[in-house]
């Protein structure tokens, strides 16, 4: 019975669809890189060459055009790894939340902006934004650390990505208790209308971003982080205001 249970047509599309993710995944990564490599390699000639703006300019959007898509492949590949995970698959152990938290933060910001440096502090700024962590220095979690690592940075660069403010703060928040560790990300962005509050853990279901037009992505980080959360029997819940901002808390049991 198992066995037939396994072979069923739902079953069959969904290994189908991954194998053609994986497929169309690498097949993408190849020529990628190879553009990324020799655009960055011609810019690196220009002063030599002594390109016109037009030609410096161009070479500068393809470079730029060609990292953000091999990001998103990179999102598609990894989104297909965590999609085949199994709990027995995680390489658990005990993780200092509030440094792991500190790397998240800067690389988000870093993320958005092309450039960030290593913080020394718990707030984590650049350019109008802001990212300040209230989270007790000896509070640890057992977890998978790459995946936690994407599970928080998705959330904080998700905080920063549907906020149309000119200074964007980002508040995350810690506790424990007793049973359980919680982590809060906060925005004041735009917030989550109630129509799509429901939705956005739909793979590929992504927001439209009235005062931007379409955001860029795949609408898989946060099906991601609900996956990665049910690999640690975890949970997470979302508070959101129409131009007040959003509330993402996540839920994890002590080990």
């Amino acid at each position: 019975m198992k066995e037939k249970e396994k072979n069923t047509p739902v079953a069959n599309n969904l290994q189908d669809a991954a194998k053609m993710l994986s497929l169309v995944s690498h097949k993408l990564r190849t020529p990628l890189s190879i553009i990324n490599g020799y655009s960055e390699a011609i810019l690196s000639q220009s002063s030599k060459e002594k390109f016109s703006p037009f030609t410096t300019k161009a070479l500068e959007e393809i470079n730029k055009q060609g990292t953000k898509l091999c990001g998103l492949v990179d999102k598609l590949m990894f989104f297909n790894k965590v999609e085949n995970l199994q709990p027995k698959d995680l390489a658990k152990k005990q993780i200092n939340l509030k440094n792991l938290l500190k790397l998240c933060a800067n690389d988000a910001i870093s993320h958005e902006e092309d450039s960030a440096t290593v913080p020394s502090t718990a707030a984590v700024a650049k350019r109008g934004t802001f990212i300040e962590i209230d989270c007790p220095s000896n509070l640890e979690i057992k977890s998978d650390e790459e995946l936690m690592a994407f599970l928080l940075e998705e959330l904080m660069a998700n905080a920063i990505k549907f906020n149309n403010k000119p200074e964007k703060i980002i508040k995350v928040q810690c506790a424990h208790h007793g049973d359980s560790i919680s982590i809060s990300v906060r925005d004041y962005g735009a917030g989550v209308r109630p129509q799509d509050v429901n939705k956005i853990f739909e793979q590929f279901y992504q927001v439209d971003d009235y005062f931007t037009g379409q955001i860029d992505g795949w609408g898989l980080g946060l099906p991601m982080v609900k996956k990665i959360l049910d690999l640690h029997d975890g949970s997470i819940s979302v508070i959101s205001d129409r131009g007040l901002g959003t509330i993402f808390t996540v839920s994890l049991p002590v080990a």
